[in-house]
């Protein structure tokens, strides 16, 4: 596939000449050239969506959101930076793109045919991440304090993502009847993970498997409705 997309690649190249007839149009032919070839090749798209995730949480670790660049991450994954202007129009959607694949490689929402046991999955993948560096870069963005209005931005766009990545299992919940359609799935999650975070970074209390499984009975018992 990838060889595919280098000789079409290369094809359309040799047509820039005679279809453009002015400086700016044979830009413009280009730069489309570019960004399909760096997203739309299969085998490719997925390894150039790697390197800029892996570019933005390399950023993020150096030099922080105040400083985050797109050029310097458009480096780091070998591609051109107007391909990620194109998909990404600002940090903003970048960092929040990277941080919600992140999140859902170290934190995934799964089917494990019950929401409890999708939970307590959930909450044992949420404390395995707490020791890794490129996660934890990622959990000090989403709750960071700052109130300059790029990281609410991104912070806003980061749990957005979150939200939908974990609407499949709750729909999955409401179809076998473990909860009705009136919860409050937000706030449910909230009850859940929110003592995560602080039993392990204010208290500094280990996460065992019995904390977890009565962290998530004691929330099932009465789960948050919506409100009217």
């Amino acid at each position: 596939v990838v060889r595919q997309g280098i000789r079409q690649h290369l094809h359309d190249l040799k047509r820039v000449q005679p279809m453009a007839n002015d400086v700016s149009e044979r830009l413009d032919l280009l730069v489309r050239l570019d960004q399909r070839f760096a997203f739309g090749h299969g085998g490719r798209s997925a390894l150039v969506l790697e390197a800029v995730e892996r570019g933005v949480v390399e950023e993020l670790k150096e030099f922080g959101i105040e400083d985050f660049s797109i050029p310097r991450v458009a480096s780091r994954a070998e591609i051109s930076s107007s391909s990620l202007y194109r998909r990404w129009a600002n940090k903003a959607a970048l960092i929040a793109f990277a941080g919600g694949r992140t999140a859902q490689q170290g934190i995934p929402f799964p089917d494990c045919g019950s929401l409890r046991d999708d939970l307590v999955r959930v909450l044992v993948e949420v404390a395995a991440t707490f020791s890794n560096s490129s996660s934890r870069a990622m959990i000090a963005l989403a709750f960071s304090s700052n109130d300059s209005p790029e990281i609410q931005q991104t912070q806003a766009a980061f749990w957005a993502q979150r939200v939908a990545q974990q609407r499949p299992m709750f729909e999955r919940a409401i179809a076998r009847g473990e909860i009705d359609a009136q919860v409050d799935t937000g706030a449910l999650i909230e009850r859940v993970v929110g003592p995560m975070y602080f039993r392990y970074f204010v208290m500094r209390q280990p996460l065992d498997p019995r904390f977890m499984e009565d962290l998530v009975d004691s929330v099932l018992q009465a789960p948050p409705k919506r409100r009217a």
